[in-house]
């Protein structure tokens, strides 16, 4: 009967956390749903696109080795046989509206030498640089949804490889060194409809090695690019009161269910040690005990508590006098009493 008992109780409390959880898990999804966020809508305001190309030729110095003086892109090229490489930059802008804009470009040479260093910390640090200007800057102004631009210049690479040669050679320092090429362009539109100017900056480098015994031309920049400007609207945020009142209700409630349900557990479980110290002792003397429906009377009595069950035991085998149980505390608590004369000898279990 006790064993059914117990296991009502702990079927009782697993199922009150059964509950709680579902309860908990709706109201913080209630919570979460009260929560509502609109994305804020994107309107393409302007859109445009940037072409970039390069075309070269490399020309030669008089040799016994090439029939052509001129030599074609993307080919690998004896550092002391180049002359001078003859570069064409072009660069379109093109928008999906019509503005004003107002644009400026210029063309650089940049020599760069590095220290090649064993120590990786100290190795391609930059000890020398100096720039050349091919194109000086040019300012131009139009009225127009596109623009474009076309220079044809040389780059006097037997030049700036001698100077470079010349620094590795007196200075006597391990280097590497390049020649970066570079179309710098910066555009400024006023596109009706935008409040603020539509700013483009761009350059196209091309990297050329120095100091070598051989070199190849590295294009370092995008043919073709797009870009777009949007207008977005802020997100907007929104909270459901009753929906976040009722999914707290619930967070609450399921909170509670489940200390409850612990606070009952926690109980039972002291119960349970009770339960099995009292089967235990009434099952091995139930001979010498004598289960009462109502408590002794012992405030005419002397007292003696004693420490445990085995004492009481020792007792009752000297005076011969049953052990009397009385529960004082329904499943939690209750007491052996020997009654003798005017003394009483009590175990209190529980």
């Amino acid at each position: 009967m006790d064993k059914d008992k117990n296991l009502n109780r702990t079927k009782n409390i697993l199922r009150n956390i059964c509950i709680a959880t579902i309860i908990l898990f709706l109201g913080i999804i209630m919570i979460f749903k009260s929560f509502k966020v609109e994305k804020g809508l994107q309107n393409l305001l302007y859109s445009y696109n940037i072409n970039r190309s390069l075309n070269y030729k490399v020309n030669l110095k008089e040799n016994d080795f090439f029939d052509s003086q001129t030599m074609d892109m993307n080919e690998t090229y004896i550092s002391s046989l180049v002359d001078k490489i003859n570069m064409d930059y072009s660069y379109s802008y093109s928008g999906n509206k019509k503005g004003n804009t107002k644009y400026t470009y210029q063309i650089v040479a940049v020599t760069n030498v590095n220290y090649d260093s064993l120590n990786n910390e100290e190795k391609n640090k930059t000890i020398w640089s100096k720039q050349y200007v091919l194109v000086p800057q040019k300012e131009l102004n139009v009225d127009s949804s596109n623009f474009s631009i076309n220079e044809n210049f040389d780059v006097d690479f037997a030049t700036y490889n001698d100077e470079v040669k010349k620094f590795k050679e007196q200075l006597r320092v391990p280097i590497n060194a390049d020649l970066q090429v570079k179309m710098i362009v910066i555009s400024n539109s006023d596109i009706p409809g935008i409040e603020k100017k539509v700013v483009e900056n761009s350059i196209m480098n091309v990297k050329i090695d120095l100091a070598e015994d051989v070199f190849s031309i590295e294009k370092q920049f995008e043919n073709n690019e797009t870009k777009n400007v949007i207008d977005s609207n802020e997100d907007k945020k929104e909270i459901n009161k009753p929906l976040l009142i009722m999914g707290s209700i619930f967070v609450l409630a399921s909170i509670l269910i489940i200390l409850d349900a612990i606070r009952k557990s926690i109980k039972f479980s002291k119960k349970t040690d009770y339960a099995i110290a009292l089967n235990r002792i009434l099952k091995n003397y139930g001979d010498i005990v004598a289960e009462i429906v109502s408590p002794v009377e012992i405030d005419n009595l002397n007292v003696i508590e004693v420490k445990n069950f085995d004492q009481l035991l020792d007792i009752e085998e000297e005076i011969r006098m049953p052990i009397l149980f009385y529960e004082t505390i329904p499943d939690e608590q209750g007491e052996f009493i020997i009654v003798c004369d005017n003394m009483a000898y009590r175990y209190v279990i529980g």
